[in-house]
């Protein structure tokens, strides 16, 4: 939040022509300027979504092991799941912390007569980059008698059919084929 206001506007006039207090409430402007901006700064941390350098804190004290490899988007997801993942365990959820990691729009199906629970990534196409810290939560929260199965969505032969008449108009997207079968182009 910028502080437009300075430290001469809230003293007489006559101030400013006093060479001494001018400089000096400018000196303390600066000051007052760099402290405003440690304060910002210092209350980003208290919410996981606009954390940067408090992320740490937030992972040691939802115990997990920070990663210096994985984006600050990755790290919050993480964070957000854990503080999600407390509590009974319920078909919602499970959604919720599978959604919070994931980044999207997962389904999860239960097969009770079979011991499973499917999870569903239904907004995009491949495989979530993180899916081995959903896969780590999901193990902890859902109980050890149930299997858990992912299912992904991909591109299949028929889409591309449809959508490109020859392999000579697949390959004037510039695309690979790795990108074509997880991104939906």
């Amino acid at each position: 939040m910028p502080y437009d206001r300075r430290l001469l506007d809230y003293v007489p006039s006559y101030y400013e022509e006093l060479l001494e207090s001018s400089e000096l409430l400018s000196a303390e402007d600066a000051e007052f300027a760099r402290l405003n901006a440690n304060i910002d700064d210092l209350l980003l941390q208290f919410n996981v979504s606009t954390a940067t350098w408090g992320l740490r804190e937030w992972e040691r004290i939802c115990g997990i092991a920070s990663d210096a490899n994985k984006t600050l988007g990755e790290r919050r997801s993480n964070v957000k799941a854990r503080l999600r993942g407390y509590g009974v365990v319920t078909k919602q959820h499970i959604k919720s912390v599978a959604d919070g990691y994931y980044g999207g729009e997962t389904e999860v199906i239960e097969r009770f007569s079979e011991y499973i629970i499917v999870i569903k990534f239904t907004s995009s196409y491949g495989i979530p980059s993180n899916l081995s810290d959903l896969q780590g939560i999901l193990r902890e929260i859902i109980p050890a008698h149930l299997a858990i199965e992912y299912e992904f969505k991909f591109v299949t032969y028929d889409i591309l059919k449809s959508a490109y008449a020859t392999y000579n108009d697949v390959l004037a997207t510039g695309f690979t084929y790795a990108q074509l079968i997880t991104n939906g182009e």
